[in-house]
């Protein structure tokens, strides 16, 4: 009798047992792919898809390119005021109107500004000048 008794607290004893193994072999990692190459390639083409729309952006103003489009223009505009002002030409002499070259045609499909050009000549570097210095 003694024995039947003790059944019930074995019981609960296995079946906490077998719980705890149950959870154990679930955060066993999977076994060895058969496909190695497939599961690699899978893995790759699912971070680039997850990088694609990061990238790509969303329709709204939270996306990632709306973000940084207006940083990136500043950013630009920054970058193009640290360029020397190259001039093609001599110095005009005090009696000449100081002229702003147009753009060349061989850049009329880039994105420049020329409207940012300076108009005075204060910091302008003339590539005659330039020449001259070289061969001084």
């Amino acid at each position: 009798m003694e024995r039947f008794d003790r059944l019930p607290e074995l019981e609960e004893e296995l079946s906490k047992l077998l719980e705890r193994t149950t959870h154990e072999l679930s955060r066993l990692p999977n076994p060895p792919s058969s496909e190695p190459v497939g599961d690699m390639m899978r893995l790759i083409n699912t971070f680039v898809r997850s990088i694609e729309r990061l990238v790509d952006g969303v329709p709204d103003e939270d996306g990632l390119i709306q973000a940084l489009r207006g940083p990136h223009t500043e950013f630009k505009k920054a970058i193009r005021k640290t360029a020397p002002d190259f001039r093609p030409l001599t110095p005009p002499t005090s009696s000449e109107i100081p002229t702003i070259p147009s753009p060349p045609r061989f850049l009329v499909d880039e994105d420049t500004e020329w409207q940012d050009q300076p108009i005075d000549d204060s910091g302008a570097i003339y590539v005659d000048e330039v020449m001259r210095k070289a061969y001084a």
